[in-house]
């Protein structure tokens, strides 16, 4: 049934608006024909991507945003300290989601552990594993001093001509819903599911990651085993270029992360005036030790994940240090190996990639006058390790750096191990490179477009997907509500956030996509 609403949207081309219209050379390219040009809104340059826009032609364009925005203004926002979130704000969006949803609440199995929230709709085929689709309730916060300076309120879920404004609307309330939009309509619409699909949304990611670390414990007990999950990814389309490679675009498909630890150092001096600074100050100390520590080195190599990527981009390579290396072909990656992780290092893109980073993030406890020398500090640094190394071996290498200096060194709350991830292959991250493929394609006329690559990748950020890796053997890291390098640089915990009304659709296209390949068809 599924096939027949594609078949059926690809035949009302003619009733697209003029704002739906293909665009060329710096304005939209539309979905699936052409028309008088219109220029292009901020923000709304990946519009040139989009096609088959006019695929599930009864998606009403209006009441899906406005549920958006309507989820967008439930302040969920987490806390490291528990106590400080407000948990009312939680129950309020689920309440809500069961109003706004109830096919999906009626045909699944519902279950809140803490704020999170599991849902699992019974395929009816039990030997297919189930695939997840998750994300997070949670936001950040609005940071204080900066409300004045929202032209939409952060919790007001406007919704005009173009956008869909606030907290979340990108990081990742957009994903959230447009699941629960794609998954009520797959219902309603009597789709025959044959893979059962399990929705799992966390109460913390920004924050503790609590939430999804007990789902996937609960999964875990109940003995599932998933086929594959996708969960948030970059939220961009991106030049190959940046990998120099120029002449096309990617998606990441991030089917791995580094691991994350804080180290929290903490120093402490006698104070007093600045004019007898005998013995040093916890500052000068607390300097040092930050120093030594951002001067470890740490081991360099091209993991699986990155090996792949640069084996895809290879044969395209004409700039940036691969190419002046000679690399060519995705033999040369394997056979000099070590070569190219040294190269990855001199290049901002790829250096994160091939080593485990460290960024002090935070000093406290300094002198309130300048001539008064602080007492008791901290700081932490911010490490991303590579797959290879633990938070055991970090913790163990910051204290022997500053052993002689009397700091204390322990890890913060909420640290993760890197998770490994051999070869890419499988069966979900063909579903993801097919749906994506209809939905994202390159610029061009109609009807000779090209699909927009779809690359295996390694997230240098955390995401709530490394919590069920024990019970899922293909964690897939991927948003289809794709925005604008600016958008994502400024929106993202920053001002302003928003989505325009057109790349939500286009996200839950491809979901609705995703579901129908891997759940109604099951065969690619």
């Amino acid at each position: 049934m599924s096939g027949a609403v594609v078949a059926a949207g690809e035949q009302v081309g003619a009733s697209l608006t003029a704002a739906r219209a293909a665009e060329k050379n710096g304005q939209v390219a539309g979905g699936a024909g052409s028309g008088s040009a219109k220029a292009v809104p901020s923000g709304a340059a990946v519009w040139q991507f989009f096609d088959h826009e006019t695929d599930y032609p009864d998606l009403c364009e209006q009441d899906l945003c406005e549920r958006l925005g309507r989820a967008l203004s439930f302040a969920t926002v987490s806390h490291m300290d528990d106590a400080q979130t407000d948990w009312g704000a939680f129950d309020a969006l689920q309440t809500w989601m069961r109003v706004a949803y109830p096919h999906v609440f009626s045909a699944g199995e519902a279950e809140v552990i803490g704020y999170s929230l599991l849902v699992t709709i019974p395929g009816s085929d039990a030997s297919l594993r189930p695939m997840m689709l998750m994300g997070h309730q949670d936001v950040v916060s609005v940071v204080p001093g900066t409300e004045g300076d929202w032209g939409h309120d952060a919790f007001s879920g406007d919704v005009d001509d173009t956008y869909v404004w606030g907290r979340g609307a990108i990081d990742m309330k957009d994903q959230v819903t447009g699941i629960l939009e794609a998954v009520e309509y797959a219902l309603a619409h009597a789709w025959r599911l044959r893979r059962t699909i399990v929705l799992a949304f966390g109460q913390d990611e920004e924050t503790n990651q609590f939430g999804a670390h007990a789902l996937g414990q609960e999964l875990e007990r109940c003995g599932v085993e998933l086929e594959f999950l996708v969960d948030e990814g970059d939220y961009r389309i991106v030049s190959s270029a940046e990998y120099g490679a120029p002449g096309f675009h990617l998606m990441h498909a991030d089917l791995a992360e580094k691991g994350y630890a804080d180290v929290i150092l903490r120093a402490s001096s006698a104070g007093g005036h600045s004019s007898n600074p005998f013995g040093g100050t916890s500052l000068g100390v607390l300097s040092q030790a930050i120093a030594r520590i951002c001067a470890i080195e740490w081991p360099v190599r091209l993991t699986p994940l990155s090996a792949a990527l640069l084996r895809e981009l290879a044969p395209a390579m004409t700039s940036g240090p691969l190419s002046e290396l000679g690399i060519a072909c995705a033999a040369d990656v394997d056979e000099r190996a070590n070569e190219v992780a040294r190269a990855c290092l001199a290049d901002p893109q790829l250096f994160p990639l091939v080593t485990t980073t460290c960024a002090p993030t935070m000093i406290e406890g300094g002198s309130a006058s300048c001539n008064v020398m602080p007492q008791d500090m901290w700081a932490n640094v911010n490490f991303r390790m590579l797959e290879g190394t633990t938070r055991a071996d970090v913790l163990e290498r910051c204290r022997e750096a500053v052993a002689d200096l009397g700091v204390t060194v322990e890890l913060g709350p909420g640290s993760s191990e890197a998770t490994h991830v051999g070869e890419p292959g499988g069966a979900g991250l063909a579903y993801v490179r097919a749906a994506a493929g209809r939905y994202f394609r390159e610029p061009g006329e109609d009807g000779g477009r090209t699909p927009v690559r779809v690359v295996p990748s390694t997230v240098i950020g955390a995401t709530d997907a490394a919590n069920y890796e024990r019970i899922c053997p293909a964690c897939i890291r991927f948003s289809a509500f794709v925005v604008d390098d600016d958008e994502c640089a400024r929106g993202v915990h920053g001002t302003d956030e928003r989505i325009t009304r057109r790349a939500y659709l286009q996200g839950i296209r491809f979901l609705l996509r995703l579901i129908d390949l891997a759940c109604v068809q099951v065969d690619l």
